[in-house]
């Protein structure tokens, strides 16, 4: 049965080096497995530190490094190793998720490996995840419900009795027990699951991934199960201080509660979303009404409850253009063309996120007016600075239009986040006889001067796009393309001044 272990880093170098050190043996046992560690984009030299261990250490037969160019988050860093596996032609039998910030005790692997062996029902399995102490955590878990978000937010003791069924983090088990859901701190997953549902969703930046996945792998017939023979070291919360135990977490970072709300309306709907935020919200105010009287340890995240009502009922995100208020947005654009609201290219944006805006306000009757003064607007922009950005596009977030002359954008582009668009820029044509089939372009794209992108034309992340070149055929991500018509150079040509036109 062959391995693939995935370590995903995020600035936790000498975490990752520990944790590769505690599998040698482990690989050595099952001499069919390999380690793949995901650098995701850490910008501290991270990369650079792991490569050396590997080398200094004679680890390249069995582990290696994928640098990402992105931190697309928890999902999208594991998927990196996992979709080229997956795409073998011998892929591998099992995958396992492992944290950087886990130290594995001796046979851990090769016990969740015979363990899934002995089980074929098994899609999922998880470690005991413990302290360096030996002290079991928590990391078997129920599916989210209404009795459990109560529980857990009003910490009661009557009340934990009566909704004990419910309760989220049962009893932790001394031997193997089906379970609805695991930590993916230490997480073995059958390959066959990854062909019944897919890959990690990578909407989830960070948490509530594995518990989706292991839900859709629920629906989906697997068993999930709890292996306490595994045994694994686990430093909580190091990664991203948000999970500490003994100690006062950080504060909640936005995508926590964008994970929650993305959990909840996929699954469950917009009903049992209000329902159980509901819950959670008096439940955990009558939890902190009840700590400052009986003058209990505040261990909880800073300006949760205010964090919780301003981001997890929807007033707030940090994923999506769509989620993000019509203030935030601009905000953001304001932010990205320097702070300087007089930039015609700033103003344009600005235009196009309020016509997007007033066609979901509620009620109807209030989109006619507001539909005048986007009219009013859209138009000015276009006849004073030549600028031509419908609501209709799909324009990610922070794009920057730098604007010097006419720039046209086809009522139906797609425009991923972070684009930067130059002057002269027309993204097909009003007059195509298939206006529908509009330019798509991925993250991070720069369009340079004069180019013309005709058509239903797919562009990939970071795309480079030269003066006055005319793209006729799809891009491939990474590479640059320049001239009349568009050359595709490879990605080694770092600059314009190197490629021979």
């Amino acid at each position: 049965m062959s391995l693939l272990i995935v370590i995903l880093n995020y600035k936790t170098a000498q975490l990752t080096i520990d944790c590769l050190e505690s599998l040698v043996d482990e690989v050595k046992a099952l001499p069919s497995s390999e380690v793949v560690v995901v650098d995701n984009a850490s910008g501290d030299g991270s990369g650079e530190k792991i490569a050396a261990a590997i080398e200094q250490n004679q680890w390249q037969d069995w582990a290696k490094l994928i640098v990402s160019p992105d931190n697309g988050g928890y999902a999208a860093g594991n998927n990196i190793a996992i979709r080229p596996a997956l795409a073998k032609p011998n892929p591998p039998d099992y995958i396992l998720l492992l944290n950087p910030d886990t130290v594995v005790r001796p046979s851990a692997i090769e016990a969740l490996v015979n363990f899934m062996n002995e089980h074929p029902g098994a899609g999922i399995a998880g470690s005991r995840l413990e302290d360096p102490d030996g002290t079991a955590q928590h990391s078997a878990f129920r599916f989210l419900n209404l009795g459990g978000e109560l529980e857990g937010s009003l910490r009661l003791g009557l009340a934990s009795k009566l909704l004990a069924r419910y309760k989220i983090a049962p009893e932790i088990s001394d031997s193997a027990c089906q379970t609805d859901w695991v930590a993916g701190a230490s997480m073995i997953i059958r390959r066959a699951v990854f062909d019944k549902i897919g890959l990690l969703d990578e909407e989830y930046f960070m948490y509530y991934e594995e518990l989706d996945f292991c839900l859709q792998a629920h629906r989906a017939g697997w068993e999930c199960w709890y292996v306490p023979a595994s045994r694994v070291v686990h430093l909580v919360g190091q990664s991203s201080g948000v999970t500490l135990t003994k100690e006062q977490p950080k504060r909640r970072p936005l995508y926590w509660f964008d994970s929650r709300r993305r959990f909840y309306l996929k699954n469950h709907g917009k009903f049992y979303l209000w329902m159980a935020n509901l819950v959670w919200a008096v439940g955990f105010f009558l939890w902190r009404v009840r700590r400052n009287i009986q003058r209990k340890p505040d261990l909880d995240p800073p300006y949760l409850l205010s964090d919780f009502i301003k981001y997890a009922l929807g007033r707030g995100s940090s994923t999506s253009s769509e989620k993000l208020g019509l203030c935030q947005q601009i905000k953001e654009d304001w932010i990205a063309h320097g702070r300087d609201w007089t930039k015609p290219g700033f103003r344009a944006v600005a235009v196009q996120r309020f016509g997007q805006w007033r066609m979901t306000v509620e009620p109807k009757l209030l989109r006619a007016p507001l539909s005048i003064i986007y009219r009013f607007f859209y138009r000015y922009v276009r006849n004073v600075y030549g600028i031509d950005l419908p609501y209709t596009v799909q324009l990610g977030r922070r794009v920057i239009i730098e604007h010097q002359s006419a720039i046209i954008i086809h009522g139906y582009s797609q425009i991923g986040d972070d684009c930067i668009l130059r002057q002269g820029v027309t993204l097909g044509n009003r007059y195509l006889e298939r206006p529908f089939e509009a330019p798509k372009l991925g993250k991070k794209v720069n369009v340079g001067a004069g180019a013309k992108l005709l058509g239903g034309l797919a562009i990939g992340d970071h795309v480079n796009i030269g003066a006055n070149a005319v793209v006729l055929c799809d891009i491939p991500d990474g590479h640059t393309a320049i001239g009349i018509p568009a050359k595709v150079i490879p990605p080694k040509i770092k600059s314009l001044t190197e490629a021979h036109i």
